[in-house]
């Protein structure tokens, strides 16, 4: 007891041990292989998101229009619009907007002009927010000493002085180069600065936030430019109680950035990209809105990978590498599911990507590891049969009495079958089966997958299911066939099946009635040396459950012989590697195809030994032989 507890426990440990160091092994690579992963995971799920409507933030977008209508001599950067900047101010105040803020270049290089009456909009709405871009700076004081300096790019301080205070836009782009979250930048406390967005939300940003983006069918609210700065009628229902963002939708190249979900930019055009302005605004709704999406801490990402490993690593199977395989796909499948799922509709975002390289790790060690266990089952079974290899001439004379004892006489008909086995008990049957003057008559031949006992035992069940169903007084061929089906589908491994053919020939009529389930296909060897081929069936014994079968039926005629046989015929080689194959065997039975079934049956054998040059047949040979004699 003692002994095996031990035991038992050491290959536990060594189960277990490795998965600690598959996981830092999977972090210590994840920006090398993970992390890319993560961004398209992100991207998918994150476009498959619902979004809500949004109600806190409006885009006044300097578009198209804007540029003919407005700035059809335009003077650039389109900043220099001073008047025009002006008016558009009073015009959003008067809408009664929350907020204002003016993505615009206003530093002191861009005007060479007075500022006085854009101020004094500014100083008269009281809601005007101006953005500001810190530029870092880098240099060398000598060899080996470098240096940086955090430049912030503000606007004129006569602006600066006017409006409700200067904030921070800059993003954080991710090494791909697409806009995924907001960051909170340590920088801006030294620097007594704040970012815009949290400015705007009134919290304070700690750690990373992910953006919730617009959708195709649900964009940011946008007017034009152009109508704000006219006093187009029904602003004020779309301004209202909301923070307005000022800023040009013209320069792709310079106005956008690259986010995860696909924008529809106007009419006919699509891409993953929004103006840079759009993006500021949905960075702000999402603050306010309290951050519905959120990472999930690095401790819990740590706990959700190691529960997914350790479903790997407990339930996959040990000793089945086929099905450990499959397990394992299942799984990866499924951890992916539903992470996406915990995106998507929980708003709580796990790096995938780490995941998928925390399974594909673990689990490519628990695959080798049943491989490994399963290579020991095969020396431990190849030693069991050592052991019992003794028994088997034993058993290869019980399974001689499930072959036909007596050749059935019938009137009319000429029937002889041989089963030569290659080991000490065989994987092939045949049968022939008289029921009576009345009934018909039933022959079968059989090959079960592999050889020796293993086939055998399943020879056997096949045997006793046959004759079952025989002997029940009223043969149904079908029926038996889908019995047999089910049979070795449900008492045999996936890797074990059985090729069958069962005919019942009426005596009266000579009309044969048959069955082929994916054996070697019989033939029939006319008078006058033609051959027809008896396919109809289905698939092998064992391989589908629930499978139909379709009944062949050929009407025979004196002097016609039907032949049946296994692959132990057709694949016997010589010595040179030659196969015997069907043609041979067809035109040794058109040459005897006048001699007695025995006489055919036999002279087959012999010919078979004569070209294999081999006493003992490398597989197992069973032919089965009736001639039409009426």
């Amino acid at each position: 007891m003692t002994v095996v507890s031990r035991e038992s426990s050491r290959r536990q440990f060594r189960r277990w041990a490795p998965l600690i160091g598959l996981l830092a092994a999977a972090y210590l690579v994840r920006p090398i292989f993970w992390t890319p992963l993560d961004y398209r995971f992100y991207n998918y799920f994150h476009s498959k998101r619902n979004v809500p409507p949004w109600t806190d933030v409006v885009v006044v977008a300097i578009d198209n229009e804007t540029r003919s209508r407005v700035f059809s001599n335009p003077i650039f950067p389109l900043s220099r619009h001073v008047d025009d900047h002006a008016r558009v101010t009073k015009n959003l105040d008067t809408a009664g907007v929350r907020a204002i803020v003016f993505d615009l270049r206003l530093t002191e290089d861009v005007f060479d002009t007075p500022m006085d009456r854009l101020a004094d909009a500014f100083r008269s709405s009281q809601k005007v927010c101006l953005v500001m871009s810190l530029v870092e700076a880098r240099g060398v004081h000598a060899p080996g000493e470098n240096f940086s300096v955090v430049q912030n790019m503000r606007p004129r301080p006569d602006l600066v002085s006017a409006c409700e205070g200067v904030f921070v836009a800059d993003v954080t782009i991710d090494p791909d180069g697409v806009l995924r979250r907001f960051r909170n930048d340590s920088r801006l406390n030294q620097l007594g600065l704040e970012a815009l967005p949290a400015h705007l939300a009134g919290i304070e940003v700690k750690g990373n936030v992910p953006i919730e983006f617009p959708s195709e069918t649900r964009p940011i609210p946008t007017v034009s430019y152009y109508d704000v700065w006219r006093g187009a009628k029904g602003l004020d229902r779309l301004l209202a109680g909301k923070i307005a963002f000022v800023g040009s939708v013209l320069d792709e190249s310079v106005d956008y950035v690259s986010v995860p979900r696909m924008q529809r930019l106007d009419t006919n055009r699509k891409a993953f990209v929004l103006p840079g302005v759009t993006a500021l605004a949905a960075t702000t709704e999402t603050l306010l809105r309290g951050a519905p999406i959120r990472d999930a801490t690095w401790h819990f990402a740590l706990l959700w990978n190691l529960l997914w490993c350790v479903i790997t690593l407990g339930v996959m199977p040990q000793r089945k590498p086929i099905r450990a395989g499959v397990f394992f796909g299942t799984v990866l499948v499924l951890a992916v599911i539903v992470t996406g799922l915990l995106h998507i509709y929980a708003g709580l975002v796990f790096p995938a990507g780490l995941l998928v390289g925390c399974l594909v790790l673990s689990g490519g060690y628990a695959l080798v590891a049943a491989h490994v266990e399963a290579e020991k089952t095969v020396v431990v079974e190849q030693a069991e049969i050592r052991r019992v290899h003794k028994e088997l001439e034993t058993a290869r004379d019980t399974q001689k009495r499930f072959l036909p004892k007596v050749i059935p006489t019938v009137d009319g008909y000429d029937a002889w079958g041989v089963n030569i086995s290659s080991l000490e008990v065989s994987g092939d049957y045949f049968d022939i089966i008289d029921l009576g003057d009345e009934a018909p008559l039933v022959f079968a031949i059989a090959d079960v997958s592999g050889k020796g006992l293993p086939a055998a035992l399943v020879m056997s069940n096949v045997q006793a299911a046959l004759h079952s169903q025989v002997l029940q007084g009223s043969f149904d061929l079908g029926r038996a066939t889908r019995i047999l089906n089910t049979l070795v589908y449900e008492n045999t491994n996936e890797e074990t099946f059985v090729t069958m053919f069962i005919g019942e020939l009426q005596k009266q009529t000579g009309v044969l009635r048959y069955v082929r389930a994916g054996h070697e296909i019989p033939f029939v060897v006319t008078r006058r040396a033609s051959v027809k081929r008896l396919e109809t069936g289905g698939l092998v014994l064992g391989f589908v459950p629930d499978t139909d079968y379709e009944i062949g039926e050929q009407a025979l005629e004196d002097g016609e012989v039907v032949c049946l046989y296994t692959d132990g015929v057709t694949e016997a080689r010589s010595p040179g590697g030659e196969e015997f194959q069907t043609d041979r065997l067809i035109e040794l039975l058109k040459n005897s195809r006048e001699q007695k079934s025995k006489e055919i049956v036999e002279v087959i054998a012999q010919t078979v030994r004569d070209f294999t040059e081999l006493e003992h047949q490398a597989d197992d040979v069973t032919v089965v032989v009736l001639r039409v004699g009426r």
